[in-house]
């Protein structure tokens, strides 16, 4: 079975090597078990500074993306999240108590949304958003320039600046992100950095920082070529089988798919290739995941991402390029697909 479902691919030996080494280092460093740092560990601030491009007294450390979301659904009465999303934020948000709208990138970055901007948190992905791939543009990033100019709270999740890049954080607005697309959930590390927002987090901060030890850890291992290791590797993997799927898909089948950043990319379905009655978008959904797993692939419904439209997200994690090939091939035959009508002209 191909797996592109999403599940962290294994670091390479090197790369796990050099981790169990800086462990090791870590637990040895005796203040690190009785010095409480609460803005987090000076060696992976300092890291995650330089690669977000923050100075590092505006970067604190999280247990999670989930921990940074919770300080602002504590101190703001209203967010609009983006969609589609990755919604694991959602019940965080909600929770806590704050009112959670849903909107495309159009509609929030219209910024009229009722109540006052201060009690306001807009929220977006990018570069490279969970599970379409948008990163955003210079125009969209010039408007969130200025919703943080007129006092809404603008919160960009760099997640994927591993993958893609980055151009840096719009002006204005917080950075979010987490580790976890490094090494899978037992990373369970995160970041939040701007203006305040150190002092904003203390009382989640209180009882929900990572142990010193293994943030000394980690930040030893990225600094020390741990993250060269895995760019080279691991990473650059990543943009090997994205292009070998594109690709594919345009020399062997004249399908042109857009371009997407990061891992993640969605396959539009359409409905009219159902026999009638229409089918739901998630029955669609689920007959394409069960064609798909027929001929060995494993994907996502996009439902799960609160997408517009039927689709299936594709992540292209631990996947070689004769991998992504057979899957274009498999994509482009299918009858469910959209990619063909959208080839000839059709909407």
């Amino acid at each position: 079975m191909i797996d592109l479902s999403g599940s962290p691919a294994p670091w390479p030996d090197e790369a796990t090597r050099l981790w169990a080494d800086r462990v090791g280092r870590a637990a040895r460093q005796s203040d690190l078990w009785t010095v409480p740092a609460p803005q987090g560990d000076v060696v992976l601030r300092e890291v995650l500074a330089a690669q977000i491009g923050l100075p590092v007294e505006q970067l604190t450390i999280t247990a999670s993306l989930r921990a940074a979301a919770l300080t602002y659904a504590r101190r703001f009465g209203h967010v609009v999240l983006e969609r589609p999303t990755y919604p694991g934020v959602v019940p965080v948000l909600a929770g806590a108590g704050a009112q959670v709208t849903r909107a495309s990138w159009g509609e929030l970055l219209k910024g009229a949304f009722g109540g006052e901007p201060w009690d306001t948190v807009l929220w977006l992905t990018s570069p490279g958003r969970n599970p379409d791939g948008r990163t955003l543009t210079g125009q969209e990033r010039s408007r969130i320039a200025e919703l943080a100019a007129e006092g809404h709270r603008v919160v960009v999740n760099e997640t994927y600046a591993w993958f893609c890049g980055r151009a840096g954080t719009p002006a204005g607005a917080d950075s979010v992100g987490t580790l976890h697309k490094l090494r899978g959930v037992g990373a369970r590390l995160g970041w939040m950095a701007g203006p305040g927002c150190f002092e904003e987090a203390f009382p989640e901060l209180l009882g929900t920082p990572p142990s010193p030890v293994w943030q000394r850890a980690w930040g030893l291992f990225l600094r020390d070529g741990g993250l060269d290791l895995l760019r080279d590797g691991l990473l650059a993997q990543v943009d090997i089988a994205k292009d070998a799927f594109r690709d594919r898909l345009a020399s062997a089948h004249g399908i042109e798919f857009p371009a997407f950043d990061g891992p993640n990319a969605l396959i539009p379905l359409d409905p009219r290739a159902a026999e009638p009655p229409a089918p739901t978008a998630e029955q669609l959904e689920e007959s394409a995941l069960a064609a798909l797993h027929e001929e060995g692939f494993k994907a996502v419904a996009a439902r799960h991402f609160d997408a517009e439209r039927p689709a299936l997200r594709a992540t292209f994690f631990g996947v070689g390029a004769a991998e992504a090939i057979r899957f274009a091939d498999a994509v482009a035959r299918s009858p469910r697909t959209a990619l063909r009508l959208r080839c000839q002209g059709h909407t």
